[in-house]
């Protein structure tokens, strides 16, 4: 499954893309995911705010 099968609404900063989708619970969250190849880093939020917020402060050792 790809990256915009399973997001919506997708916006970028930096390496990380936020964006909705459904979560853990099946409501529907905020997940920011570091797009650098080796990284894996991601996070879900209820809010969008706390998810941009999230996204502009990662900082990928990745590089």
């Amino acid at each position: 499954m790809g990256i915009y099968q399973i997001f919506r609404e997708l916006r970028r900063v930096g390496h990380v893309t936020v964006g909705t989708a459904h979560g853990r619970r099946g409501q529907i969250a905020y997940v920011a995911a570091c797009a650098a190849e080796d990284c894996g880093w991601s996070a879900e939020y209820e809010e969008v705010s706390a998810a941009m917020v999230a996204a502009q402060g990662h900082r990928c050792r990745v590089r």
